[in-house]
């Protein structure tokens, strides 16, 4: 797909959603696996905040989540990308939004959409991305999986992609569990993520997970830390 019609199509998807909320006067959000975006919607009125930083031989690259909710199973999202070391900064704004809609409410099975328009910091364009994807829990052993398709643009990835991505979120205790997420494909965002994380007090959790490559070309193995609170 030409990167221009992904931009365009990205584009047109959040003027949409933002006229039919703001008609509304309610609005129906952006945060993630590790790197595949989550099921999970905050309710209206939440916030949420999240650090995230990856760590590969002689660089870091840090990103920087917020998200607000607004109701009817969506938020808005705006996320500082590309903050890292010399080699590998490349700064870039992303405004989008999340929203989901309930299916069976029992297993908590949804349809999750989401859309992100990445702006470069560095005079380097606009770009877009889009994703949709279902998941479900399932019974007695609470495993929720997630499948879905993701389409990017070379601002933030690279190269323009369509992607197949992935997640596995096991809980083991009421505190911790594991976890794992997968975007395929050769681009930046082209790994297997496996690891955990642990609810801490006040709201706040704690992720760690190692970054596996799906190819050379897409970088380097490293490891990934997110620390995120919930107001």
């Amino acid at each position: 797909m030409p990167r221009k019609s992904i931009i365009t199509i990205s584009l047109l998807v959040l003027i949409a959603v933002i006229y039919v909320l703001l008609i509304q006067s309610k609005v129906l959000a952006q945060q993630t696996i590790f790197n595949v975006p989550s099921a999970d919607v905050l309710d209206k009125g939440q916030i949420f905040l999240q650090h995230e930083s990856q760590f590969s031989g002689d660089f870091g690259l840090f990103t920087n989540y917020s998200a607000y909710g607004i109701g009817k199973h969506t938020e808005l999202d705006i996320t500082l990308f590309g903050v890292g070391t010399k080699k590998i900064r490349n700064e870039v704004l992303g405004i989008g939004f999340k929203t989901s809609i309930p299916i069976h409410e029992k297993s908590e099975t949804k349809l999750t959409f989401g859309n992100l328009i990445p702006i470069s910091l560095r005079g380097d364009g606009v770009g877009g991305y889009t994703y949709s994807h279902i998941s479900t829990r399932l019974p007695k052993i609470n495993t929720r999986i997630t499948s879905g398709v993701f389409v990017g643009t070379t601002l933030l990835f690279g190269r323009d992609f369509v992607s197949f991505i992935a997640g596995i979120e096991q809980p083991i205790t009421k505190r911790f569990g594991i976890i794992m997420d997968w975007y395929s494909g050769k681009h930046a965002y082209g790994f297997l993520t496996p690891g955990f994380y642990y609810l801490c007090p006040k709201n706040t959790t704690l992720w760690a997970g190692y970054q596996i490559s799906n190819n050379r070309a897409n970088g380097n193995n490293g490891f990934v830390i997110e620390l995120s609170r919930i107001f």
